[in-house]
């Protein structure tokens, strides 16, 4: 879903067309998994980064069009609403400065965008949800981003629901909204990373994902504020499950499981989770005359599913791969923090999967509720962990996965790695990830320019967040 599509309207010939097509390239897939035709030697990092632009009083900025045109860099993109565009980083791989290599190529992409910006008076910062917007940035005719592939996409989703979208988070405030179209997914502003791994290991990878994006959710919680409400810790998770949910009223009654979501279970091969595509007819129906082999409308067909750990199958001149997009963590607060994340991400995955059998042992719906559970209350939050213990999350994370990520980067053989655990162990220790200094800054002030001018002041200085004062 990240081009732009070719069309400005679709007839059911284009439906019929495009499914034909997407059959096609997933025979292929299955022959390539029948002859193990993949990657089982290289690991490569790669990134995503969605900003938000800010007007100097704090509230958005409509300009991703002028800002993208000024930069005039393909690796800069723009996103569903005016407010906000994202950042491509550059893929690397594995080696033992892997990690400083993401921090200098975010670091030079970063900058090229406040460059950008600041040509039109605009900031830019990195929230999971931007506390300034309110339901009037929800109006599509004036913040949604002129492409086609947004208003298809929005008519799609309505004719599909038959209903207009119903958002309802029960947090320590209880929102509860319905709107037609699309906009509400603009809420959210995430950090993507994308990890390549050795075909042998992609299941047991894939198994360690999901816990170790359980730990995420805690550890880099930024979503609290949504319209002013004081919501889940990690809203975006509710937010993006409700605003994207296709199930007409039949389908929810039948438990159609939505195109957003955590996982179906565990598996034991990654075909499994291609194969669960078949259960949603495609969105958009973008035929290009590709091979085969190209897998195009197999990949864009993907796409559209929302999985917290996307699979992705990639094609590249080395041939095939299986790689993991980790979606689960918020945008922000810093650069500093950003790569923390990164580097714990990885360095968890990596040690979780050192006891493979372990991993599986807690039943699936177990870890499901409390998946969101940690949506919800972050760091507080209690949890069963993969070797059947019961706590609190932030404790886990200090007793058992530091260490296992601390281990991971040392199988890895990279650089630094307790330079950035230790970022992470302070900002558990202290309790304070971007949600809890949002959450501080509005009970203490109850005023959300000032938080957001206090917050982009302190993000600037780059600085990470455990160690920011609230004024």
């Amino acid at each position: 879903m990240g081009d732009e599509v070719k069309r400005d309207h679709y007839s059911s010939e284009d439906y019929q067309l495009f499914q034909q097509k997407l059959d096609k390239e997933k025979a292929f897939v299955r022959s390539l998994f029948a002859k193990n035709s993949f990657d089982n030697r290289t690991r490569k990092l790669g990134y995503e980064l969605e900003l938000c632009l800010l007007n100097s009083d704090g509230t958005p900025a409509p300009f991703n069009k002028q800002i993208l045109e000024k930069a005039d860099n393909p690796l800069f993109t723009y996103e569903l609403a005016r407010y906000n565009h994202e950042i491509n980083g550059n893929a690397f791989d594995l080696n033992p400065r892997v990690f400083a290599q993401v921090s200098e190529d975010l670091s030079l992409l970063y900058e090229e965008v406040k460059q950008a910006a600041s040509a039109f008076d605009v900031k830019t910062a990195m929230f999971g949800v931007f506390p300034s917007l309110t339901t009037e940035h929800m109006d599509a005719d004036r913040y949604m981003s002129d492409m086609f592939r947004y208003r298809l996409l929005e008519q799609r989703l309505m004719e599909m629901r038959e209903r207009p979208v119903h958002l309802d988070i029960h947090g320590e405030d209880h929102l509860t909204l319905d709107m037609n179209g699309v906009m509400l997914e603009a809420l959210s502003t995430s950090l993507q990373t994308h990890w390549q791994i050795p075909f042998d290991e992609a299941v047991d990878s894939y198994h360690a994902s999901l816990w170790a994006s359980m730990v995420m959710l805690a550890v880099s919680a930024n979503s609290p504020l949504v319209f002013g409400k004081q919501c889940w810790m990690e809203s975006r998770i509710a937010i993006f499950k409700q605003s994207v949910d296709t199930r007409n009223p039949r389908e929810i009654k039948d438990s159609v499981i939505p195109r957003v979501h955590f996982a179906k279970g565990y598996i034991s091969s990654w075909l499994e989770l291609f194969d669960d595509n078949d259960y949603y007819s495609p969105i958009l129906p973008d035929n290009r005359d590709t091979a085969v082999e190209e897998l195009h409308h197999f990949n864009f067909h993907n796409g559209t599913i929302w999985r917290w750990v996307r699979p992705i199958l990639g094609c590249d001149d080395g041939g095939y791969h299986l790689r993991l997009e980790l979606r689960v963590t918020p945008s922000g607060p810093t650069e500093i923090d950003t790569l923390a994340n990164i580097v714990f991400f990885i360095g968890l995955i990596e040690g979780l999967k050192q006891e493979p059998s372990m991993l599986t042992r807690v039943p699936f719906d177990v870890l499901n509720r409390d998946f969101y559970a940690v949506a919800r209350d972050g760091l507080k939050a209690k949890v069963n962990w993969y070797d059947g213990s019961r706590g609190s999350i932030d404790k886990i994370i200090l007793e058992s996965a530091i260490p296992l990520a601390n281990q991971g980067l040392r199988l890895l053989g990279v650089e630094s790695a307790s330079y950035w655990l230790d970022i992470i162990h302070n900002r558990v220790i202290s309790g304070q990830t971007g949600a809890q200094w949002i959450l501080q800054s509005w009970k203490t002030n109850r005023d959300l320019t000032a938080l957001v001018r206090q917050y982009v002041h302190n993000a600037h200085q780059n600085k990470p967040v455990h160690s920011w004062n609230v004024e």
